[in-house]
């Protein structure tokens, strides 16, 4: 991933964001998150956190969410329109993937704290898992041009996906939320699914394969830090697509299960990559992206390259 120069304290649109000295003041709305997980954070990381990014020139504004108002998707859009230059998330993936969705397409920066339980986006941008480190990142003021993946209108930065997955994204939020009841029950439906012939397009080539999930991925990790797509990158301007083929049910029982512990499956999947994926299957199945549901199939999957900037060390993991 190719580090962009420093951003400017103001910008116009396109510009890349570079070659100002870093001694220009960026306004930056700092958004917290104060419910979130905190696994990687001891108490005072947040003071000294922000207190590092005041040190190097930004002029910071810190904005709580609620329960209910504002989200963190409210503030970011205020601050699309209020005219900061940056956006620092502190939290986890809760956090910041609605204000890394009201910024796609904007010139506005996104910053990560890592203040969360998992932090897929953070770690699939290579970046800290630690508040102090990521901080430094920011302070450091490089930027980066990340992609995105789209389908049926909708983005998503981590992964998107039909059959089985659509199944275990909804049963992993559910869980997240201790509904344990409902969880149960969509683990349930998706490992006593059947399988299903899946017809997909990857930019242009026609394949086939009878299956029971497919992955379309923007980054290695999704679920609970899950590395499931080791070779998929943030800044590559495509998508992997890895599909999992027909098992018994015992079999698929099993190897969900094992996935579940060990965040791998043992069957490794049949792989392809591209910048538009077509997906249909003989019947209709659900489409998530980061586990919300969007669409049912047919569904096609597009990557839009650099449409999120973003401080990061600039490499993304491998």
């Amino acid at each position: 991933m190719a580090a962009q120069p420093a951003c400017r304290g103001r910008r116009g649109r396109g510009d890349g964001g570079g070659g100002a000295p870093r001694s220009v003041t960026r306004r930056a709305l700092c958004i917290v998150n104060p419910a979130a997980g905190k696994r990687t954070a001891n108490e005072d990381d947040l003071a000294r956190a922000l207190a590092i990014v005041r040190d190097a020139s930004f002029a910071l504004e810190v904005r709580e969410t609620a329960a209910e108002k504002p989200s963190a998707a409210d503030l970011a859009r205020a601050a699309v329109v209020e005219g900061f230059d940056a956006v620092i998330a502190c939290g986890g993936d809760g956090t910041v993937q609605p204000v890394a969705h009201a910024l796609l397409g904007t010139d506005v920066v996104l910053g990560i704290l890592p203040f969360g339980t998992y932090m897929n986006v953070a770690n699939g941008l290579g970046l800290p898992l630690e508040p102090i480190p990521a901080a430094r990142v920011i302070a450091r003021g490089d930027v980066v041009a990340v992609d995105v993946g789209a389908v049926a209108g909708k983005h998503f930065l981590e992964t998107a996906g039909i059959g089985i997955d659509a199944e275990l994204f909804g049963a992993a939020r559910l869980a997240e939320r201790g509904r344990w009841g409902r969880a149960l029950r969509r683990l349930w439906r998706g490992i006593t699914q059947s399988s299903y012939v899946l017809d997909l397009v990857v930019d242009g080539t026609p394949h086939r394969h009878r299956a029971y999930q497919a992955l379309v991925a923007n980054s290695p990790y999704y679920l609970w830090a899950f590395h499931v797509s080791p070779d998929s990158r943030m800044d590559d301007g495509y998508l992997d697509v890895a599909v999992y083929a027909r098992m018994r049910r015992r079999e698929l029982a099993a190897a969900v299960l094992g996935f579940l512990l060990s965040g791998s499956y043992a069957r490794s999947p049949v792989s392809y990559r591209g910048k538009r994926i077509e997906l249909s299957a003989e019947r209709p199945l659900p489409v998530h992206a980061d586990g919300q549901l969007v669409a049912r199939t047919p569904a096609t999957f597009e990557c839009v390259r650099g449409a999120l900037r973003v401080f990061a060390a600039g490499s993304s993991p491998t």
